[in-house]
C-alpha cells in the first residue's frame, strides 16, 4: 500500500555520510522529508545537515557505529524525540574486504557481518515499534550480489544474502500481523561511490565498481521511491536485473562469466598498496561526499529503472 508523501515523512538513514547513502539523505530532504542521518563520521554528517537544511528541510547528525545497538537504539531515539516518529528506516551502511575466500582474516570476516548483517539487524529491532506506530517502512539497501556470489566479494556478498533472507522472513511476520509495516529491498547494480577508496583490498589495486557504473543520484531517487510506495524487491539498472535473470536462468553460466572477468572487472588496474589506510574497523578523516572517483565514466540516469517503476508496483 502507498505510504505518505515523502515531504510529509521522518526518514532515517544510516551510512549517510557519504556515497549512496548522503545521495539518498540528500534527495529526501530536497523533497522535503525530516531527516536523520547516522554514521561514525561526524565531519561528513555534519555537512550532510548543512546541505538538507540548504534545500529547506530540516534535518539532524546522531554520529554512531551500527555494530553497536545501544548507539542503534540512540539513533531512533533521538529521530523520535526530534521529529515525533519514523516513517521511514533507511539501512545502508555498509564495509568489505576484497580478497579471494581463503585469504579473508576471520577479523575481517566477522566485522563485515557486524556492519552489513547485524548493523541492519539492529536498526530493524530499533525502529520497528515506531514504524508499527506510524505503518511506515523498513528500506533496506541490499545489492544485486544478494542473489549471485562473485569473486572476490565472498564477505559482502554473503552478508546481502543473509539480510535477504532474514527480511523475507520478518516481511511475511509483519503481514501476519497485521502491523502494516512495509519492507522493501532495493537491490543497485554498481555505483560510483568513494567507497572504493576506503574499502580494504587484498588484490595490490585499486578497486572498482563492475561496470556498467551509474551515479548515486538516479539509485537514491529509486530508493526513495520504495519509501512512498514500497516494492518488494527492486533491482536497480540494468546491470543489476540483468545480473538477476542470468543468476536464475544459468548459474553455471555466470560462473563462466566470472572466472573469466571477475577479477579484472573489479580494479582499475593501477597498483595500490597492501597496506594503504581503509574504513573496515574505523572511519576516515576527510567529508568524502557522494560521488567517487569514476564520474567521467558513471552515467546520469538508468532507463531500465524508471521504466520497470512505471509497472504495476508489487
Amino acid at each position: 500500500m502507498p505510504k505518505k508523501a515523502l515531504r510529509e515523512q521522518v526518514v532515517v538513514v544510516t551510512g549517510a555520510s557519504s556515497g549512496l547513502g548522503r545521495a539518498i539523505a540528500r534527495l529526501a530532504g530536497e523533497r522535503g522529508a525530516k531527516v536523520v542521518v547516522t554514521a561514525r563520521n561526524t565531519n561528513a554528517l555534519d555537512n550532510c545537515v548543512l546541505e538538507i537544511e540548504r534545500a529547506g528541510s530540516e534535518a539532524l547528525a546522531v554520529p554512531g557505529d551500527v555494530t553497536d545497538p545501544d548507539q542503534v537504539e540512540r539513533v531512533a531515539a533521538a529521530a523520535v524525540e526530534r521529529f515525533g516518529r519514523i516513517d521511514t528506516y533507511v539501512a545502508n551502511a555498509i564495509v568489505t574486504v576484497y580478497a579471494e575466500a581463503e585469504r579473508l582474516e576471520p577479523e575481517e570476516l566477522r566485522r563485515v557481518w557486524e556492519v552489513n548483517f547485524f548493523g541492519v539487524v539492529h536498526g530493524y529491532w530499533a525502529a520497528l515499534p515506531h514504524l508499527r506506530k506510524s505503518k511506515g517502512t523498513f528500506l533496506h539497501v541490499s545489492s544485486a550480489l544478494a542473489y549471485r556470489g562473485i569473486p572476490l566479494q565472498a564477505a559482502y556478498c554473503s552478508t546481502k544474502a543473509g539480510l535477504r533472507a532474514f527480511l523475507e522472513s520478518a516481511r511475511v511476520e509483519e503481514q501476519k500481523a497485521g502491523t502494516g509495516v512495509a519492507i522493501s529491498l532495493v537491490l543497485p547494480g554498481a555505483i560510483n561511490t568513494p567507497q572504493f577508496d576506503r574499502d580494504r583490498q587484498k588484490i595490490g589495486y585499486q578497486p572498482q565498481p563492475v561496470p556498467p557504473i551509474y551515479q548515486p543520484e538516479p539509485f537514491a531517487e529509486a530508493t526513495l521511491h520504495c519509501a512512498e510506495h514500497p516494492i518488494r524487491e527492486l533491482p536497480i539498472s540494468w546491470g543489476a536485473q540483468k545480473l538477476l535473470w542470468g543468476q536464475k536462468l544459468s548459474p553455471r553460466a555466470g560462473d563462466w562469466v566470472l572466472r573469466r572477468t571477475g577479477w579484472k572487472s573489479q580494479h582499475t588496474g593501477e597498483p595500490k598498496p597492501l597496506d594503504a589506510p581503509d574504513n573496515l574497523f574505523d572511519t576516515l578523516p576527510g567529508d568524502p561526499g557522494a560521488h567517487g572517483r569514476f564520474d567521467g565514466r558513471a552515467r546520469g540516469s538508468t532507463i531500465w529503472t524508471r521504466l520497470r517503476l512505471l509497472l504495476p508496483k508489487g
